[in-house]
């Protein structure tokens, strides 16, 4: 048995050859590899052994060549293949081992591979017969199985993942040589979630192939039942909440896609249930995401109120793990790593909606249009309503008092109706709040709603052909009146 390695990274080799040599494989190593096995002292035929060709044009030619893709592609159960393999005096290569330069890293024509593609390509066409592997992470998997033989199913899911790889790469080349890449790479199945937005849907998780597994696809999951397509939308959306508003102990509680309860304060306790008494009625069966690990204490206050679907932390205590599961057996508790956020990507009809991530700005940006000055307090509240009011869905107005959501008014055709429905939701607590607007007031409708319910700081986005009656109204009301300088629509 044979198995030919060629790689640029390198992580893992020395274990990986060692673990092939002790299976009983004979290794063929190219270039860089091969000096890399010949440091270790590790046995081995070079490519060049096979060929009896040097590389040729500085590295250009390698490995294309039948006496490397002939024993690579070669049927195993037809005669005729392996008699021909016979006839020259090739050994079939069974395992094949192979990642490519790093395209993206410095684009250029030099850096197109072209040999290692072809022998990716080549054995994941073989899988019947040949185990191709593309990245490091797979290796454990694959030495594990040398003793009882290298199952079929295996070398299919291998096949599919070196096929996503080179694809993930041919794209990066084709983008270059565009002018551009593109924002879309290929996509591999991390799998089939339990069903989709209702139970009659099927619901699916990908993530970028070729790419180590982040965010959702590299999440673990605590709980009786996997995550379902909306477990997973609404746990990202409070993520994302809860990544903006900062490193202070902070929790976010999103239901159907929006938040209906956020507050940040000086232990994640508090935070919690201050979150929870924003909406207690909308956080039943919500998405709670924290950004402290889940302990004993925490966990106690999370079970003394209504349960949440899904519980997002950074890790958890094995006790207050067992705890909420005991008494909680249909909530699913998740860790999750924070990942940087570049796209945002929806389906239509024939194609699909791309845009890149929507920024929040900073309170220093806001411009102060009425001769009230906000306090200290209410100027954070209001950066803090800006950010809720980002992750909701439009037309939305929140009012924010003491780092606490009291009032979401959210998903409205009108914004006159969206901050009636913020203030319906704070009542009595939004007196001394601040507001925040995700678009300009058409009307001054909206914005004295807010006055004249007590709250004493808004902001929003310029833009309306009424900005100077919004102004006046806001002057007369008594009010500190923001204009930001972004819109932050979310549909």
């Amino acid at each position: 048995m044979r198995a030919l390695i060629s790689l640029y990274d390198k992580t893992g080799l020395r274990e990986l050859a060692d673990g092939l040599r002790a299976g009983g494989y004979e290794l063929v190593a190219s270039g860089g590899t091969s000096r890399e096995l010949t440091a270790f002292g590790i046995p081995h035929l070079a490519v060049e052994d096979l060929t009896g060709y040097p590389q040729l044009f500085g590295g250009r030619v390698k490995t294309l060549h039948p006496a490397v893709h002939g024993p690579i592609l070669a049927r195993r159960n037809v005669a005729e293949d392996m008699e021909q393999l016979s006839e020259r005096g090739w050994e079939p290569i069974d395992v094949v081992v192979v990642n490519l330069y790093p395209f993206s890293s410095d684009p250029g024509v030099e850096l197109i591979d072209i040999g290692g593609p072809a022998m990716v390509r080549a054995a994941a066409k073989n899988f019947q017969s040949v185990a191709v592997v593309v990245d490091p992470a797979d290796y454990p998997a694959l030495l594990e199985r040398i003793p009882a033989g290298i199952d079929v199913d295996f070398r299919r899911y291998l096949a599919a993942r070196a096929f996503a790889y080179v694809s993930a790469y041919d794209r990066e080349v084709a983008g270059f040589l565009n002018g551009g890449g593109n924002p879309i790479p290929p996509q591999e199945l991390v799998a089939q979630l339990r069903y989709g937005e209702n139970p009659h849907q099927e619901g699916y998780l990908y993530r970028p192939a070729g790419e180590p597994p982040s965010g959702w696809a590299a999440a673990s999951w605590q709980g009786a039942e996997p995550p379902s397509y909306l477990n997973i939308f609404d746990a990202d959306g409070a993520m994302s909440l809860l990544e903006t508003v900062g490193s202070e102990p902070a929790a976010v509680i999103v239901k159907h896609g929006g938040p209906c309860g956020v507050a940040v304060a000086d232990d994640i306790v508090t935070a919690y249930e201050r979150a929870f008494d924003g909406d207690p009625l909308s956080a039943f069966g919500g998405v709670v995401a924290l950004n402290r690990p889940l302990d004993t204490e925490l966990a106690e206050a999370i079970l003394a109120r209504p349960k949440a679907d899904v519980i997002v932390v950074p890790g958890f205590s094995e006790e207050a793990l067992q705890r909420v599961l005991a008494k909680r057996k249909r909530s699913r508790i998740a860790v999750f790593t924070p990942v940087q956020r570049k796209l945002s990507v929806r389906s239509v009809a024939g194609g699909l909606l791309i845009q890149g991530p929507d920024q929040i700005e900073d309170a220093a940006t806001f411009q102060l249009m009425t001769s009230r000055r906000p306090t200290e307090a209410e100027l954070q509240d209001a950066w803090l309503a800006v950010a809720v009011v980002r992750a909701s869905a439009s037309n939305a107005v929140v009012i924010v008092k003491g780092r606490e959501a009291v009032g979401v008014g959210q998903g409205q055709p009108s914004r006159v109706d969206a901050a009636r429905i913020a203030v319906e939701k704070g009542g009595p607590r939004v007196v001394g709040a601040a507001a925040a607007s995700d678009a300009f007031f058409p009307f001054p409708d909206g914005l004295l709603a807010l006055a004249d319910a007590g709250v004493t700081t808004v902001v929003a986005p310029s833009g309306s052909i009424r900005d100077a009656e919004i102004v006046k109204v806001a002057e007369e009301a008594g009010i500190s009146l923001l204009f930001s300088p972004r819109r932050h629509f979310r549909h």
